[in-house]
């Protein structure tokens, strides 16, 4: 009962993303009580069971995946309560965080309600609510226009698309298999029913194709598979100094923005630069290259057309987005706080998931974040909820069974030392109660 509540909920709050409803003159998603609702079922649930082994894992898990969303909001408060930022400007930037947070809560609810097995729950609610997707559209234009579209889609690797294959390109949905498809190309021996789980998230990647999410997963699995070739402790110092690499990079990239670089890319290599150009021409006047640059405050990029530079007194969601995630959280949280962003995210998380997880769930999440990265360059995929909770439940899920037995095993001992310490003893026990 409680498998076909969840399916229910999920599929409804994957298939819902762009459904809004009024509430007191703001508008809120639909998909908002389908996460309440899962958050209710998975606390109904515990209720009943009271699994305080999951708890205890999800606990941890749940910390580390929220590190990089608690310092952005952090280095916020600070900018916000300097600058004196009025109540529109907080709340802006809070329903920013929210979401992402509430992404990590539905990852740890799936497993608390199902263990290793919630990834699986997860991705077939996403292949379902695709599935309803597609066969909407297929009413609505037909099965042979669709198909036909479909082909000129691969065939132009998406230069060429049509209104049908045009309605099912959510882009969060699209990018949330990516870490999915990481995760069954490096597990291909230890999966059941592989092949039906790699071909259903292979073709609805497809059917809402982007470009640049195709060599983000190769190059997320070629890493991956890299460096679990290695021994366990190579394997960890050649993932903290690629996490070092990716720092260093994504930095450079926006000195390299800041100087010029698409510009050179446009006029001097005639490379389409997509309109980037005058988007980041219109970005420099709100940020700088400098040590003592604090930062906007999380949402700022909400009050800015930055196709044409409008400022807008209120945030709105229809305007240009920064397609440049770095670039993006730079201008929110300053040189400091973006470098505090990536440590967090990046160095911290490796570490733990190869102290907590071992050589596989470290590999694998260095491979969710090259896959990150490469989305992060040219997209505003950091504020995607679905495929936030993508990278939160893959690797959570990672031998969790597991961690959850040895870690209440590790707890009962711990507990029974201290008691021993303390003077007790189950014989002391039984005395006391004869």
């Amino acid at each position: 009962m409680v498998s076909i509540i969840y399916m229910i909920l999920a599929t409804a709050m994957f298939f819902l993303q762009d459904t809004y409803f009024l509430l007191g003159g703001v508008e809120f998603s639909l998909k908002n009580p389908c996460i309440i609702g899962i958050l209710f079922l998975a606390l109904l649930n515990f209720t009943v069971t009271v699994k305080l082994d999951r708890v205890m894992v999800l606990a941890r898990h749940g910390a580390t995946q929220m590190l990089p969303l608690v310092i952005p909001f952090l280095f916020s408060s600070v900018i916000w309560v300097a600058e004196r930022a009025d109540g529109i400007t907080i709340l802006n930037g809070v329903g920013m965080i929210v979401p992402q947070l509430l992404s990590i809560f539905v990852a740890a609810s799936t497993l608390y309600l199902f263990g290793e097995k919630g990834i699986w729950y997860c991705l077939g609610a996403m292949c379902l609510a695709n599935f309803l997707r597609v066969l909407a559209v297929i009413a609505e234009g037909g099965a042979a226009a669709f198909f036909q579209e479909f082909v000129t889609l691969l065939t132009s690797f998406s230069a060429e698309t049509g209104p049908l294959m045009t309605a099912l390109e959510i882009n969060d949905l699209t990018f949330a298999f990516g870490p999915f498809l990481i995760y069954l190309l490096l597990n291909r021996k230890g999966i059941s029913r592989w092949l039906l789980w790699f071909l259903c998230s292979m073709v609805f990647f497809l059917i809402g194709l982007k470009r640049i999410a195709i060599p983000a997963v190769v190059l997320g699995v070629l890493a991956a598979w890299m460096v679990g070739r290695m021994p366990e402790k190579a394997a960890k110092q050649t993932a903290l100094f690629l996490g070092v690499g990716m720092i260093f990079c994504s930095f450079m990239y926006i000195v390299g923005i800041r100087m010029g670089l698409f510009q050179y890319l446009q006029e001097r290599l005639g490379i389409n630069a997509m309109g980037r150009v005058e988007m980041f021409a219109n970005l420099e006047p709100y940020y700088d290259i400098s040590i003592t640059y604090m930062g906007r405050g999380t949402g700022f990029e909400r009050f800015v057309d930055w196709a044409s530079g409008v400022v807008y007194n209120t945030p709105r969601r229809t305007i240009m987005q920064i397609h440049n995630d770095f670039l993006r959280m730079y201008l929110n949280i300053g040189f400091t706080g973006y470098l505090v962003w990536l440590w967090g995210y990046l160095m911290v998380r490796l570490r733990y998931w190869f102290w907590q997880g071992g050589k596989d769930a470290g590999c694998l999440f260095l491979g969710i974040c090259i896959y990150c990265f490469v989305l992060y360059a040219t997209d505003n995929t950091i504020y995607y909820p679905y495929t936030m909770l993508a990278c939160a439940i893959v690797p959570m899920s990672c031998h969790f069974n597991d961690m959850a037995e040895n870690i209440l095993d590790q707890h009962c001992a711990q507990w029974s030392r201290l008691g021993g310490e303390a003077g007790f003893s189950p014989s002391d026990h039984s005395e006391t109660g004869s």
